[in-house]
Protein backbone atom coordinates (compact mmCIF):
# COMPACT_ATOMS: atom_id res chain seq x y z
CA UNK A 1 0.00 0.00 0.00
CA UNK A 2 2.91 2.41 0.79
CA UNK A 3 4.33 1.86 -2.70
CA UNK A 4 0.91 2.65 -4.25
CA UNK A 5 0.65 5.91 -2.33
CA UNK A 6 4.20 6.91 -3.26
CA UNK A 7 3.42 6.18 -6.89
CA UNK A 8 0.33 8.38 -6.70
CA UNK A 9 2.30 11.18 -5.03
CA UNK A 10 5.08 10.96 -7.57
CA UNK A 11 2.81 11.08 -10.59
CA UNK A 12 0.46 13.82 -9.44
CA UNK A 13 1.95 15.84 -6.65
CA UNK A 14 -0.46 18.61 -7.48
CA UNK A 15 -3.57 16.55 -6.79
CA UNK A 16 -3.41 15.36 -3.16
CA UNK A 17 -7.22 14.99 -3.20
CA UNK A 18 -6.70 11.54 -4.79
CA UNK A 19 -4.82 10.34 -1.74
CA UNK A 20 -7.44 11.83 0.57
CA UNK A 21 -10.24 10.13 -1.38
CA UNK A 22 -8.35 6.84 -1.32
CA UNK A 23 -7.94 7.00 2.45
CA UNK A 24 -11.60 7.98 2.84
CA UNK A 25 -12.72 4.87 0.96
CA UNK A 26 -10.63 2.71 3.29
CA UNK A 27 -12.02 4.39 6.38
CA UNK A 28 -15.62 4.09 5.16
CA UNK A 29 -15.48 0.33 4.59
CA UNK A 30 -18.72 -1.09 6.10
CA UNK A 31 -17.29 -4.47 7.07
CA UNK A 32 -14.17 -5.98 8.53
CA UNK A 33 -12.90 -9.54 8.55
CA UNK A 34 -10.59 -11.61 10.72
CA UNK A 35 -6.99 -10.69 9.89
CA UNK A 36 -7.67 -7.00 9.13
CA UNK A 37 -4.78 -5.49 11.08
CA UNK A 38 -4.26 -5.63 14.87
CA UNK A 39 -6.90 -7.47 16.88
CA UNK A 40 -8.55 -7.18 20.27
CA UNK A 41 -10.95 -9.18 22.41
CA UNK A 42 -14.66 -8.70 21.85
CA UNK A 43 -16.32 -6.24 24.18
CA UNK A 44 -19.32 -7.30 26.26
CA UNK A 45 -22.00 -6.43 23.68
CA UNK A 46 -20.02 -8.01 20.81
CA UNK A 47 -19.44 -11.17 22.82
CA UNK A 48 -23.11 -11.44 23.81
CA UNK A 49 -24.26 -11.02 20.21
CA UNK A 50 -21.69 -13.53 18.95
CA UNK A 51 -22.64 -16.14 21.57
CA UNK A 52 -26.33 -15.74 20.71
CA UNK A 53 -25.51 -16.11 17.01
CA UNK A 54 -23.38 -19.25 17.32
CA UNK A 55 -25.89 -20.88 19.69
CA UNK A 56 -28.76 -20.18 17.30
CA UNK A 57 -26.75 -21.53 14.37
CA UNK A 58 -25.98 -24.76 16.24
CA UNK A 59 -29.66 -25.16 17.04
CA UNK A 60 -31.00 -24.25 13.58
CA UNK A 61 -28.55 -26.26 11.49
CA UNK A 62 -29.24 -30.00 11.15
CA UNK A 63 -28.11 -32.29 13.95
CA UNK A 64 -25.96 -35.26 12.83
CA UNK A 65 -28.10 -38.04 11.40
CA UNK A 66 -27.71 -41.64 12.57
CA UNK A 67 -24.28 -42.91 11.53
CA UNK A 68 -22.83 -39.39 11.31
CA UNK A 69 -20.70 -37.16 13.49
CA UNK A 70 -20.47 -33.39 13.07
CA UNK A 71 -17.37 -31.21 13.22
CA UNK A 72 -18.03 -27.54 14.02
CA UNK A 73 -15.47 -24.82 13.20
CA UNK A 74 -15.73 -21.06 13.62
CA UNK A 75 -18.14 -21.36 16.55
CA UNK A 76 -15.55 -20.37 19.16
CA UNK A 77 -15.31 -16.75 20.22
CA UNK A 78 -12.38 -15.11 18.48
CA UNK A 79 -10.57 -11.79 18.53
CA UNK A 80 -11.83 -9.07 16.22
CA UNK A 81 -10.04 -6.31 14.27
CA UNK A 82 -9.01 -3.45 16.53
CA UNK A 83 -10.56 -1.01 14.07
CA UNK A 84 -13.99 -2.63 14.47
CA UNK A 85 -16.53 -0.11 15.73
CA UNK A 86 -20.26 0.03 16.35
CA UNK A 87 -22.18 -0.06 13.10
CA UNK A 88 -19.61 -1.97 11.07
CA UNK A 89 -20.33 -5.55 10.11
CA UNK A 90 -17.87 -8.24 11.09
CA UNK A 91 -17.45 -10.92 8.44
CA UNK A 92 -17.87 -14.29 10.12
CA UNK A 93 -17.70 -17.81 8.69
CA UNK A 94 -19.06 -20.94 10.34
CA UNK A 95 -18.62 -24.49 9.04
CA UNK A 96 -20.27 -27.79 9.91
CA UNK A 97 -18.90 -30.97 8.34
CA UNK A 98 -21.04 -34.09 8.63
CA UNK A 99 -18.84 -37.20 8.37
CA UNK A 100 -19.67 -40.90 8.59
CA UNK A 101 -18.99 -42.16 12.10
CA UNK A 102 -15.76 -44.21 12.06
CA UNK A 103 -17.06 -46.34 14.94
CA UNK A 104 -20.06 -47.40 12.85
CA UNK A 105 -17.76 -48.21 9.94
CA UNK A 106 -15.53 -50.34 12.16
CA UNK A 107 -18.52 -52.15 13.65
CA UNK A 108 -19.81 -53.03 10.19
CA UNK A 109 -16.37 -54.27 9.19
CA UNK A 110 -16.06 -56.40 12.31
CA UNK A 111 -19.55 -57.85 11.80
CA UNK A 112 -18.77 -58.78 8.19
CA UNK A 113 -15.45 -60.33 9.22
CA UNK A 114 -17.04 -62.32 12.05
CA UNK A 115 -19.59 -63.75 9.65
CA UNK A 116 -16.69 -65.17 7.63
CA UNK A 117 -14.88 -66.44 10.72
CA UNK A 118 -18.02 -68.24 11.88
CA UNK A 119 -18.51 -69.95 8.52
CA UNK A 120 -21.50 -70.25 6.21
CA UNK A 121 -25.06 -70.28 7.60
CA UNK A 122 -25.15 -74.06 7.09
CA UNK A 123 -21.89 -74.47 8.99
CA UNK A 124 -23.14 -72.21 11.79
CA UNK A 125 -26.32 -74.30 12.09
CA UNK A 126 -24.26 -77.49 12.24
CA UNK A 127 -21.97 -75.97 14.87
CA UNK A 128 -24.98 -74.96 17.00
CA UNK A 129 -26.45 -78.47 16.70
CA UNK A 130 -23.16 -80.09 17.74
CA UNK A 131 -22.82 -77.76 20.73
CA UNK A 132 -26.39 -78.55 21.81
CA UNK A 133 -25.73 -82.30 21.44
CA UNK A 134 -22.51 -81.99 23.46
CA UNK A 135 -24.35 -80.26 26.32
CA UNK A 136 -27.07 -82.88 26.24
CA UNK A 137 -24.58 -85.77 26.43
CA UNK A 138 -22.52 -84.07 29.14
CA UNK A 139 -25.59 -83.62 31.34
CA UNK A 140 -26.72 -87.18 30.68
CA UNK A 141 -23.32 -88.57 31.69
CA UNK A 142 -23.32 -86.45 34.81
CA UNK A 143 -26.75 -87.60 35.90
CA UNK A 144 -26.38 -91.37 35.35
CA UNK A 145 -24.84 -93.70 37.92
CA UNK A 146 -24.58 -96.67 35.57
CA UNK A 147 -20.85 -97.20 34.68
CA UNK A 148 -21.78 -98.85 31.41
CA UNK A 149 -24.04 -95.97 30.43
CA UNK A 150 -21.35 -93.45 31.37
CA UNK A 151 -18.85 -95.19 29.08
CA UNK A 152 -21.37 -95.27 26.25
CA UNK A 153 -22.05 -91.54 26.63
CA UNK A 154 -18.32 -90.83 26.85
CA UNK A 155 -17.84 -92.54 23.47
CA UNK A 156 -20.66 -90.48 21.96
CA UNK A 157 -19.21 -87.28 23.39
CA UNK A 158 -15.85 -88.06 21.86
CA UNK A 159 -17.45 -88.59 18.44
CA UNK A 160 -19.33 -85.27 18.70
CA UNK A 161 -16.16 -83.42 19.65
CA UNK A 162 -14.20 -85.00 16.80
CA UNK A 163 -16.92 -83.91 14.38
CA UNK A 164 -16.90 -80.38 15.86
CA UNK A 165 -13.11 -80.22 15.53
CA UNK A 166 -13.32 -81.32 11.89
CA UNK A 167 -15.94 -78.61 11.27
CA UNK A 168 -13.64 -76.00 12.87
CA UNK A 169 -10.79 -77.11 10.59
CA UNK A 170 -13.09 -76.86 7.57
CA UNK A 171 -14.21 -73.33 8.49
CA UNK A 172 -10.62 -72.25 9.23
CA UNK A 173 -9.33 -73.56 5.88
CA UNK A 174 -12.25 -71.92 4.13
CA UNK A 175 -11.50 -68.58 5.85
CA UNK A 176 -7.79 -68.74 5.00
CA UNK A 177 -8.61 -69.35 1.35
CA UNK A 178 -11.06 -66.45 1.37
CA UNK A 179 -8.31 -64.17 2.79
CA UNK A 180 -5.82 -65.43 0.20
CA UNK A 181 -8.23 -64.52 -2.60
CA UNK A 182 -8.64 -60.93 -1.33
CA UNK A 183 -11.88 -61.34 0.58
CA UNK A 184 -10.92 -58.74 3.20
CA UNK A 185 -10.33 -56.14 0.50
CA UNK A 186 -13.70 -56.91 -1.05
CA UNK A 187 -15.49 -56.46 2.27
CA UNK A 188 -13.66 -53.18 2.87
CA UNK A 189 -14.75 -51.93 -0.56
CA UNK A 190 -18.35 -53.05 -0.02
CA UNK A 191 -18.64 -51.46 3.41
CA UNK A 192 -16.91 -48.27 2.24
CA UNK A 193 -19.22 -48.04 -0.76
CA UNK A 194 -22.26 -48.33 1.48
CA UNK A 195 -21.12 -45.56 3.84
CA UNK A 196 -23.06 -42.29 3.58
CA UNK A 197 -21.27 -39.36 1.91
CA UNK A 198 -19.64 -36.40 3.61
CA UNK A 199 -21.87 -33.32 3.39
CA UNK A 200 -21.36 -29.85 4.82
CA UNK A 201 -22.89 -26.47 5.56
CA UNK A 202 -20.96 -23.22 5.37
CA UNK A 203 -22.56 -20.09 6.80
CA UNK A 204 -21.23 -16.73 5.59
CA UNK A 205 -22.45 -14.03 7.97
CA UNK A 206 -22.37 -10.33 7.02
CA UNK A 207 -20.60 -11.10 3.75
CA UNK A 208 -21.22 -10.84 0.05
CA UNK A 209 -21.83 -14.18 -1.63
CA UNK A 210 -20.47 -15.28 -5.00
CA UNK A 211 -22.25 -17.77 -7.22
CA UNK A 212 -20.98 -19.71 -10.21
CA UNK A 213 -22.07 -18.85 -13.72
CA UNK A 214 -24.18 -21.99 -13.91
CA UNK A 215 -26.22 -21.21 -10.75
CA UNK A 216 -29.96 -21.42 -11.30
CA UNK A 217 -32.88 -20.47 -9.00
CA UNK A 218 -33.95 -23.25 -6.65
CA UNK A 219 -37.29 -23.27 -4.77
CA UNK A 220 -36.88 -23.23 -0.98
CA UNK A 221 -39.69 -22.60 1.48
CA UNK A 222 -38.95 -19.54 3.56
CA UNK A 223 -36.30 -18.06 1.23
CA UNK A 224 -36.72 -15.76 -1.75
CA UNK A 225 -33.12 -16.14 -2.93
CA UNK A 226 -31.88 -19.71 -3.32
CA UNK A 227 -29.76 -21.28 -6.03
CA UNK A 228 -28.62 -24.67 -7.25
CA UNK A 229 -25.16 -25.31 -8.66
CA UNK A 230 -24.37 -28.66 -10.25
CA UNK A 231 -20.70 -27.80 -9.93
CA UNK A 232 -19.24 -25.56 -7.23
CA UNK A 233 -15.76 -25.17 -5.80
CA UNK A 234 -14.56 -28.06 -7.92
CA UNK A 235 -16.11 -30.35 -10.50
CA UNK A 236 -16.91 -33.01 -7.89
CA UNK A 237 -19.16 -30.87 -5.67
CA UNK A 238 -22.85 -30.02 -5.80
CA UNK A 239 -24.19 -26.98 -3.91
CA UNK A 240 -27.38 -25.32 -2.80
CA UNK A 241 -27.02 -21.70 -1.69
CA UNK A 242 -29.66 -19.88 0.35
CA UNK A 243 -29.45 -16.13 1.00
CA UNK A 244 -31.23 -14.68 4.03
CA UNK A 245 -31.34 -10.93 4.55
CA UNK A 246 -31.16 -7.76 2.39
CA UNK A 247 -28.99 -9.09 -0.42
CA UNK A 248 -28.85 -7.25 -3.75
CA UNK A 249 -27.37 -8.53 -6.96
CA UNK A 250 -24.20 -6.77 -8.07
CA UNK A 251 -23.72 -4.95 -11.34
CA UNK A 252 -25.13 -6.44 -14.53
CA UNK A 253 -23.39 -9.67 -15.42
CA UNK A 254 -22.01 -10.07 -11.92
CA UNK A 255 -22.52 -13.30 -9.99
CA UNK A 256 -22.04 -11.55 -6.67
CA UNK A 257 -24.84 -10.81 -4.21
CA UNK A 258 -23.98 -7.90 -1.95
CA UNK A 259 -25.32 -7.43 1.55
CA UNK A 260 -26.55 -4.02 2.64
CA UNK A 261 -25.65 -2.88 6.15
CA UNK A 262 -29.10 -2.30 7.62
CA UNK A 263 -28.25 -0.48 10.82
CA UNK A 264 -25.77 0.70 13.37
CA UNK A 265 -26.08 -2.30 15.66
CA UNK A 266 -23.40 -4.42 17.26
CA UNK A 267 -20.85 -5.54 14.68
CA UNK A 268 -21.24 -9.24 15.54
CA UNK A 269 -25.00 -9.19 15.04
CA UNK A 270 -26.05 -10.91 11.83
CA UNK A 271 -27.45 -8.56 9.16
CA UNK A 272 -27.59 -11.33 6.57
CA UNK A 273 -26.20 -14.75 5.87
CA UNK A 274 -25.49 -17.06 2.98
CA UNK A 275 -25.87 -20.77 3.66
CA UNK A 276 -24.04 -23.14 1.33
CA UNK A 277 -25.07 -26.79 1.55
CA UNK A 278 -22.69 -29.04 -0.38
CA UNK A 279 -21.70 -32.63 -1.01
CA UNK A 280 -20.45 -34.97 -3.74
CA UNK A 281 -21.84 -34.22 -7.18
CA UNK A 282 -23.52 -37.63 -7.42
CA UNK A 283 -25.18 -37.20 -3.99
CA UNK A 284 -27.50 -34.27 -4.74
CA UNK A 285 -30.50 -35.91 -2.96
CA UNK A 286 -28.49 -36.09 0.30
CA UNK A 287 -27.59 -32.38 0.01
CA UNK A 288 -31.24 -31.45 -0.61
CA UNK A 289 -32.29 -33.54 2.39
CA UNK A 290 -29.73 -31.69 4.55
CA UNK A 291 -31.17 -28.33 3.49
CA UNK A 292 -34.72 -29.45 4.35
CA UNK A 293 -33.61 -30.19 7.92
CA UNK A 294 -32.33 -26.63 8.49
CA UNK A 295 -34.59 -24.30 10.49
CA UNK A 296 -34.51 -21.29 8.17
CA UNK A 297 -37.23 -19.50 10.13
CA UNK A 298 -35.04 -19.47 13.22
CA UNK A 299 -32.09 -18.16 11.21
CA UNK A 300 -34.19 -15.38 9.68
CA UNK A 301 -35.27 -14.36 13.17
CA UNK A 302 -31.63 -13.52 13.95
CA UNK A 303 -31.48 -10.81 11.31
Amino acid sequence: MKKSLLRMCGKSAGTPWRIIAFLFVLAASPALADGDGPTRKMNASESAAFQALQAALRSALPAPAAGYVAKYTGFEEREVPQALTEGKMLWMTFNVLYKPDVAVFQKQMQSAMMDKVKGTPRQQEKRAALEARERELYNARKSTRDPGEKEKIRTQLKAVRVEASALDDEISAQYQEWVRQGGQTTILQNVSGAMPPEVSVQVLVNQSVYLGEAAIPFPVDGATLAFEQGTCGDSRKYCLTVLLGPFEKGRKGSHRYELRNTGNGVSTKARGMGLIFSGPKDKAPEVKALLKKADLARLKALL
